[in-house]
């Protein structure tokens, strides 16, 4: 499949305007291919813009940019042709080497200026400068996406008032109500947040929701404790200015920074430099499936296309003739497999993923294969000059090929030899948009329940029908319970509890104003800060009581003095007809963690931080708080027990924790530690074992511990849980990401379902994109994964369906 003659590998990613595509040119470059969407290609003052942009993106031209090679604005579906690269995202970077230091940070504020100067120098604005929008390269760091870039001096196809960009990095100037048309000194507040995340690895203006981030941006000073030192402190407040006209400008901050950065770029060292290797080595192996496909298409018995003379050969990279020794185990990377079928109803599209093989090939190798086509390697990769992937009009693609442990495993790890395991299918898949601000699957009977961030939906589980949907935005977490649903709406102001009729989605009863709550002590007529709700809340369900916690965040130093300091408070509710039944006020402090269980509520809250910007404070010192469940009265508060909130006296059985230096089995009711053992690499533990095995995640991959003494009994390297915290059990198997079969054993590329006694395949099943996976649920022998903005739901074969 061809898009403007170039030659379609593999889909990438998805955004808002269009998808991204990895493509190779006649002569085998290797290129990122941009179309846009059907409903947007069908309007012509949308064609016009891209038209208006195509041609002003091919005129920028720098060391950090990626460059627009070719256009068609006028075929039936636009597309874009932007140079390849690849390498990790921003983000996935500072994970592995850590916050940057002084010069680093100045090496990465260089290059990052010298982009937008080119940006600038063509008339653009870019508009959504952000870490994900950034992409480090064996060159050094590239500003991709310029999707949403707009000509600066062009004014006649964005209306007024138009606010482009991400919270935490759009400039305060395009968030007022009579909001300026964006300048180069909104590139510049953003760039001046993207280098506060690499210094202290969290926003200058909070987390959240966006309401909240956006409040603060307009409204308080930027977080900047944990930067390093005055220096930079002064420096990124000034880029970070509210007016833009106190911001210093691109060249000065391209020559402030010049002055202090690094002699040795800190991407050309480890762990970076190996992240580096990993992207590139990985589209080296995507390039050379292609190659075979095309190979298997054409006549001539499998002889390689470049051997018949058909296409233009590559031209070979510089090399000195002696034998070349094998790649090292770090270097040796599977390939990433072709897309998943994808079962959404839709018509035909020319610039589509390609057609998808069938799963039976996808994981049983063809013993009649021709001969492979000869290899794209990584030097050949290199000869073109490709070092970040440049991903046009979507901020999925900028991490993909690898991206936050996609790679599967540790270096040099390998999985052990067995059978290929049964093929599994996808029932349906559909698109559900963007997830940014959180989201969540719940299984509830036959239903499956989406929450995004336009949303609920109910759907029946096996067939994809919608049932009802609660449009409504900024809903945190849902629960169920008999006939209704409970969602939780974050505000500016106060939390909200919304409970939902199963049958129709209606509303059956909400929390109403909290200050009104008649088991509330008045307030003043004039009451002080502390009055007010606290902005975030949760919720759990005990028995016929829901109970609604609020409070203010305390993470950081910074947070505890914008905050107007409030108490945390619990509100009891009938479950059923939300009659208003207790309240309770605790201490000045944030809810960390909460339980309800044997008719008691346990609340763990801390005020505490741990000094150091960034990392979490230590709950372990603050104390647990037990309520009644029936009328909110403290039953007891346990010294140090804030840290295990699932462990307190209406518990029971036997609960697993894992720390960053051991981990440890507690009887949940008397809080007694059955034994312990070091963590390793363990960093999440299942809080209930399965037949008499316990689940851990570790960087590693995924291991089963004894139940009963902390035993090893089996691991999987290179496989991953989906999503965050341990692996996902349902019906007797853990349901994680994993590589693909037969491979190298190092590459995410779909759902595999362990058998959790002995960690053996049940089935696999790969997942369109595999290295996104961040939502999951199972039940009933369905299993519902979101993976970037897809849903979708799989499930075993017929023999292994219980």
């Amino acid at each position: 499949m061809e898009v403007g003659g170039y030659r379609i590998v593999s889909l990438l990613g998805e955004g808002g305007m269009g998808r991204v595509h990895l493509a190779r040119s006649a002569s085998g470059r290797p290129v990122a291919v941009k179309t846009v969407h059907r409903h947007l290609a069908a309007d012509p003052e949308f064609r016009e813009r891209f038209r208006r942009e195509a041609a002003a993106a091919r005129a920028v031209t720098g060391p950090y940019t990626a460059a627009v090679l070719d256009a068609d604005p006028d075929a039936e579906h636009p597309w874009l042709a932007v140079e390849f690269c690849a390498g990790p995202g921003l983000p996935e970077a500072v994970a592995a080497h850590g916050p940057l230091g002084a010069t680093e940070l100045a090496a990465l504020g260089a290059a990052l200026a010298e982009a937008l100067a080119a940006v600038h120098a063509a008339g653009l604005v870019h508009r959504d400068v952000k870490p994900s929008n950034v992409v480090i390269s064996r060159d050094g760091p590239k500003v991709i996406d310029f999707g949403i870039a707009k000509s600066a001096a062009d004014e006649s196809l964005t209306a007024d008032g138009e606010a482009i960009g991400s919270p935490g990095f759009i400039a305060p100037e395009q968030l007022a109500r009579d909001a300026a048309r964006a300048g180069p000194a909104a590139d510049v507040f953003a760039l001046g947040a993207v280098l506060a995340v690499a210094a202290t690895r969290r926003g200058p203006y909070g987390s959240g929701g966006a309401p909240g981030v956006l409040y603060r941006t307009l409204h308080e000073e930027p977080d900047l404790v944990g930067v390093p030192g005055p220096v930079w402190e002064d420096f990124l407040g000034r880029c970070l200015a509210r007016n833009p006209a106190d911001r210093p400008t691109v060249a000065q901050v391209l020559s402030w920074c010049a002055e202090r950065a690094s002699d040795e770029p800190w991407w050309e060292q480890e762990p970076v430099a190996g992240l580096i290797r990993r992207h590139e080595n990985e589209v080296a192996e995507l390039l050379g499936k292609a190659a075979e496909e095309d190979a298997r298409r054409r006549p001539g018995d499998g002889v390689p296309a470049a051997a018949r003379g058909d296409e233009p050969r590559l031209p070979a990279p510089p090399c000195d003739r002696k034998p070349r020794a094998p790649a090292p185990a770090d270097d040796d990377r599977s390939r990433l497999p072709h897309p998943a079928d994808d079962t959404r109803p839709r018509p035909p599209h020319p610039a589509d993923a390609p057609p998808p093989a069938s799963r039976d090939a996808l994981l049983v190798p063809r013993p009649d294969a021709p001969v492979p086509a000869r290899r794209t390697s990584r030097r050949l990769l290199l000869a073109w000059g490709g070092a970040a992937l440049a991903a046009v009009g979507t901020t999925t693609a900028a991490v993909l090929l690898g991206g936050e442990d996609s790679d599967g495993g540790t270096p040099g790890t390998r999985r052990r030899h067995e059978p290929t395991p049964p093929a599994g299918e996808v029932v349906w898949s559909r698109d559900i948009g963007e997830v940014e601000y959180g989201g969540a699957l719940l299984r509830h009977g036959r239903d499956l329940y989406v929450l995004d961030d336009k949303g609920v939906v109910r759907l029946d589980a096996e067939t994809n029908t919608v049932r009802w949907t609660y449009p409504e935005e900024d809903l945190r977490s849902i629960q169920a319970r008999g006939d209704l649903v409970y969602v939780l709406r974050d505000s500016l102001f106060e939390p909200e509890l919304i409970a939902l009729r199963v049958v129709g989605g209606r509303e059956a009863w909400t929390s109403g104003v909290l200050s009104r709550n008649p088991h509330r002590p008045p307030r003043p007529l004039d009451p002080p800060a502390s009055e007010l709700e606290g902005g975030q809340g949760v919720f759990t369900v005990s028995d016929d009581v829901v109970c609604l916690l609020t409070y203010a965040p305390y993470g950081t130093r910074w947070e505890r003095r914008t905050t107007s300091a409030p108490p945390w408070r619990a509100y009891g509710f009938d479950s059923r007809t939300g009659n208003e039944l207790w309240f309770r006020e605790g201490h000045v402090a944030e809810v960390t963690g909460v339980d309800a269980a044997g008719g008691r509520i346990a609340v763990a809250a801390s005020s505490r931080d741990s000094g150091v910007p960034g990392t979490d404070r230590p709950a372990q010192d603050a104390p647990l708080v037990v309520l009644k469940a029936s009328d909110g009265a403290v039953e007891r508060e346990i010294a140090h027990g804030a840290r295990r909130p699932q462990a307190h006296p209406g518990a029971e059985g036997v609960g697993y924790f894992a720390s960053q230096d051991r981990i440890e089995a507690v009887d949940l009711a008397t809080r007694r530690t059955l034994w312990a053992r070091p963590a390793g690499a363990v960093t999440d533990i299942a809080p209930r074992a399965t037949g008499g095995l316990v689940l851990a995640s570790s960087s590693d991959g995924i291991e089963a511990l004894d139940a009963g003494t902390g035993r090893k009994r089996w691991s999987r390297p290179g496989f991953r849980a989906i999503g965050d915290g341990a692996p996902l059990v349902s019906d007797g198997l853990a349901l994680a990401s994993g590589p693909e079969p037969g491979g190298s054993g190092e590459a995410a590329w779909g759902v595999y379902a362990l058998d959790v006694r002995t960690g053996d395949a049940a089935w696999a099943v790969p997942v369109e994109p595999a290295t996104d996976m961040t939502l999951a649920t199972a039940h009933d022998g369905l299993v519902h994964i979101c993976a970037g903005r897809t849903l979708h739901t799989v499930r075993g074969p017929e023999g292994t369906r219980t």
